[in-house]
């Protein structure tokens, strides 16, 4: 388990370094390193789960579409919020406000809904033990990759030369 724990952080670790290094160049991180980090997520969560050659296969078009649904609702979710933040610079249309809010909220409802639609069909592809153990190992591996980047922002504040 620790040396899983090691080889993981070590991964992630690196990835993020190249996604760091990356996003400092273009000022916005590039699509194939987070791509990379999703890629190594899904090979995890295969070798965890044991999943089979079909399984596994099934399993990964789940996790395309739904992922494929969520950048959209979320670039969806930022376009709205933006233009919320125009709305409160320009103090213009401030009326608008409301509608705006609501049509985030209406956002963010579709999030939760493309979220439990995606869990509902993980349900009947994986055992209630496989089950268990995604939700697990998706909260610890979105914290280690959390809690990598912000060490690696902490190290790039301190030493920006570097």
């Amino acid at each position: 388990m620790h040396r899983y724990y090691s080889v993981t952080v070590l991964v992630i670790l690196t990835l993020t370094c190249s996604l760091t290094t990356l996003s400092q160049r273009h000022r916005q991180p590039d699509e194939r390193q987070a791509g990379k980090i999703e890629k190594f997520k899904t090979m995890r969560l295969i070798e965890v789960l044991k999943l089979n050659e079909d399984e596994a296969a099934r399993f990964t078009a789940k996790q395309r579409v739904h992922d494929d649904s969520m950048k959209a609702l979320m670039k969806d979710r930022n376009t709205k919020i933006d233009a919320i933040d125009e709305i409160l610079r320009t103090k213009a249309g401030t009326g608008d406000i409301d509608r705006q809010t609501q049509s985030v909220l209406s956002v963010d409802q579709k999030i939760y809904d493309e979220r439990l639609r995606y869990y509902g069909e993980l349900q009947k592809l994986f055992t209630p033990e496989q089950f268990a153990k995604f939700i697990i190992f998706e909260r610890n591996f979105n914290r280690r990759l959390r809690d990598a980047m912000d060490e690696m922002r902490t190290k790039l504040l301190e030493h920006p030369s570097e």
